[in-house]
């Protein structure tokens, strides 16, 4: 969807090895680890974690463990007991240290190099949202994360980013602080106003009240979900064509029965048509790349695909629908591969539109 904008200062992700056993050194020596550099977050976790584990280390053992000097260990104690507050303590009998509570949640993070990748394609995921309060959450998050994983491989950014992208063909892009305004406005339970210009409008447009519900990213352009007061409805508002919003002190009961899945299930897209609509199946026939791409994807939640062909040449596509808009444009994308079946109304209505397009 988002093609990911390198200038976000973010530092090399790290990836877990394998650790050693701790109840022996380990054999590896330093110069032998080409392309393996340990943060000091991994260290100080490491530490963390083999106390906890009530072997009673002492700083030469703790030393011998990690591959650093007793200096080094005595430092990063030092550091847990005055700067993180943690309940270290020194067992003279044992002659070794130990935590007077458990301390589990300080343990490192355990993320494998795929999930962090995952993580990286998430925020590019996110890239309309650049300069919102939660892109920055996000991105800062990630931060933590990836110098918290321990012992690593270096994973740098521009790598993944030559590697790895999503594009944004017919994306939307959103205004960061309408998107942040309505999000507030939807996790307070406020009320908005705003003009809105519908496609075939100009100028500034109509005045609307909105009870927002929800907010999020549907079929490349993002939109507002709500109860309109003025019109006494549910009704989906694209952001790029809102303006002059405003939010209201008046405060609203979300309704415990919205479901945005269930909202948008009588559609075909964005469209929402309401439970009590009256539904139809739609049948299309596809042939050749149709066929087949349209098999890979999910388009709709109660869709059934049949196969009419064992090379998966041709199949048969069924989905329960109210609205004909989204569908027919659907239908008309894939051109002389795609022919429908029924209902006859859909029919009717594809074939007007390839008349008029002939005729323009």
């Amino acid at each position: 969807m988002l093609i990911y904008s390198t200038d976000l200062k973010l530092p090399a992700m790290h990836v877990r090895a394998p650790s050693l056993p701790v109840s022996r050194p380990s054999r590896v020596q330093p110069a032998a680890r080409l392309g393996v550099r340990r943060t000091v977050d991994w260290r100080v976790g490491r530490i963390i974690s083999i106390i906890a584990s009530g072997q009673y280390p002492n700083c030469q053992t703790l030393a011998r463990e990690i591959e650093v000097s007793a200096k080094t260990i005595q430092r990063d104690l030092d550091h847990l007991r005055h700067q993180k507050d943690l309940p270290l303590e020194y067992d003279e009998v044992r002659h070794g240290f130990y935590f007077t509570r458990p301390v589990s949640e300080f343990a490192p993070m355990q993320l494998s190099r795929g999930e962090l990748v995952a993580l990286f394609v998430a925020l590019k995921a996110l890239e309309p949202l650049r300069g919102t309060p939660l892109y920055k959450q996000v991105a800062q998050s990630l931060n933590k994360i990836a110098g918290a994983c321990p012992e690593a491989v270096s994973i740098h950014w521009q790598d993944l980013n030559a590697a790895c992208s999503v594009k944004d063909a017919g994306a939307m892009q959103v205004d960061a602080t309408l998107f942040s305004t309505l999000l507030d406005a939807a996790l307070n339970r406020q009320e908005v106003a705003f003009f809105y210009r519908k496609l075939s409008g100009g100028g500034r447009g109509e005045l609307r009240r909105l009870q927002p519900h929800h907010v999020g990213n549907l079929m490349n352009g993002w939109y507002v979900i709500g109860h309109d007061l003025d019109r006494g409805g549910w009704r989906t508002f694209a952001l790029q064509r809102i303006s002059g919003l405003e939010v209201l002190k008046t405060r609203f009961v979300r309704d415990p029965a919205f479901h945005i899945r269930d909202h948008l299930s009588t559609g075909f897209g964005v469209w929402s048509y309401g439970a009590e609509a009256e539904t139809f199946e739609a049948c299309i026939r596809l042939t050749g790349w149709a066929a087949r791409y349209v098999a890979e994807g999910r388009w709709h939640r109660s869709q059934k695909i049949t196969p009419l062909k064992d090379d998966g040449s041709e199949i048969e596509f069924r989905a329960e629908l109210a609205g004909l808009e989204e569908i027919t444009r659907w239908v008309l994308g894939f051109g002389r591969h795609a022919k429908v079946v029924s209902p006859k109304k859909l029919r009717d209505a594809v074939h007007a539109e390839a008349r008029a397009m002939l005729e323009s």
